[in-house]
């Protein structure tokens, strides 16, 4: 990961208060995500869920943790690849924001804690107004979760 500076990084401030990604929300999940420089339409984030982000059998991961994760690496994923659409640099205004239409989760197994899980989107369609991909999330290179994901642009803001 060449860049470092994270796609929720350019976020403008007005954008800041998502419980998933926001910077200015002190109790959020602060996920930021980066092209894979291994894969030009893949992009990684990383998570490390606390002790008290279980699940209903000890030891794991819970799964609803697991969806908001995936769905703001998702979203921070089709902006990143709606400025590049539009030929746009990242944090141009009027700002790029998507929300979610559609996620679908498969969960493969139990998601072990106690280790930076590894969140992955391939991005396989671009539109004006939306971006479909597909994600997983591994865990000790393991893949535990795999979905599809339908992000749509929200209208313009300044």
């Amino acid at each position: 990961m060449t860049n470092l500076k994270a796609f929720q990084d350019y976020y403008p401030e007005a954008f800041g208060h998502c419980f998933g990604c926001g910077a200015e929300n002190p109790h959020g999940l602060h996920i930021k995500s980066y092209w894979n420089d291994d894969a030009n339409d893949e992009t990684l984030a990383f998570y490390t869920p606390q002790p008290y982000h279980t699940g209903g059998y000890p030891g794991y991961v819970y799964g609803g943790l697991i969806a908001a994760i995936l769905d703001c690496h998702g979203n921070g994923t089709a902006a990143a690849a709606g400025y590049r659409f539009h030929g746009r640099a990242m944090g141009s205004l009027p700002a790029l924001r998507y929300v979610t239409a559609s996620l679908q989760l498969d969960y493969l197994k139990p998601t072990p804690m106690g280790m930076t899980l590894e969140l992955h989107a391939r991005i396989l369609e671009v539109t004006a107004r939306k971006v479909r991909m597909e994600l997983w999330l591994t865990a000790a290179g393991v893949v535990t979760v795999k979905a599809q994901m339908v992000s749509v642009a929200l209208p313009p803001s300044p």
